[in-house]
């Protein structure tokens, strides 16, 4: 598949559907290779600039798709070839796995989010997929008997697709640092996605997603925010200082 690297970080230049045709073949194998898929965002790019071990692990994943208004710009302005088909947003792409997995059969497990937000989005979901296997789920927050509690749980269930969402970079190391310990067919990275799917927190509207101000709503909710989403104007200063030199 098609690859392009945005300031260092690897990205697979597919659509949405292309990503969904991807994983639904490697869902449907009898094997657990444990593979993974990461969704860089503008920010994450930033932090894997100057986190040489996150880059290492984005750019080893199996996929990753360009999660972001500024990641899909930058392959505008700097891609030599073919620039990025869409953003295809790590929320977007879980909750059509999700779908995938009530039609076909996939057994999920949830991992992520703080102490009962994992649970909380599992019945959402069983609401909205009734039959769904979500064959387990637990929060994020893992100090070392938890991890290993965890990864052995992974491993009685052996999920067919596994969510992370820890944020980065947590999410990124715990996939780096346990997969060969988990059988798992594919690990996807979901950020904050289960306090949305759970109710805890709402998603920008449709309209604001497609004017690529999600990350000022995100703002508006999170203020705390203003420190990651700094970087921002660091980024887009970056990609602009490139593309003209190129």
């Amino acid at each position: 598949m098609e690859t392009q690297k945005i300031l260092g970080v690897k990205f697979n230049n597919l659509d949405q559907a292309g990503f969904i045709k991807a994983i639904d073949q490697e869902l449907s194998k009898d094997t657990y290779d444990s593979k993974y898929v990461v969704t860089p965002n503008a920010e994450i790019v930033m932090q894997a600039r100057k986190n040489l071990r996150l880059n290492e692990i984005i750019n080893s994943a199996w996929l990753s798709s360009p999660d972001g208004s500024g990641v899909l710009l930058a392959s505008k302005l700097l891609s030599k070839n073919k620039a990025f088909e869409e953003r295809v947003a790590g929320f977007d792409l879980m909750k059509a796995l999700i779908e995938l997995a009530g039609a076909r059969d996939y057994s999920v497990y949830f991992l992520g989010g703080e102490p009962g937000v994992a649970e909380k989005a599992r019945e959402n979901v069983k609401d909205s997929y009734p039959g769904i296997n979500i064959c387990g789920c637990h929060h994020g927050y893992l100090d070392d008997e938890l991890k290993g509690e965890v990864i052995e749980d992974i491993n009685k269930q052996r999920p067919d697709l596994l969510l992370v969402g820890m944020g980065a970079p947590r999410q990124e190391y715990f996939i780096s640092e346990n997969r060969d310990k988990m059988d798992f067919k594919v690990a996807l990275t979901v950020g904050g996605s289960f306090d949305v799917i759970s109710g805890e927190k709402a998603r920008a509207p449709v309209w604001v997603q497609k004017i690529y101000l999600e990350w000022l709503y995100r703002l508006f909710q999170e203020p705390s925010r203003w420190r990651r989403i700094k970087v921002l104007p660091h980024f887009v200063l970056i990609m602009l200082i490139d593309a003209i030199k190129n």
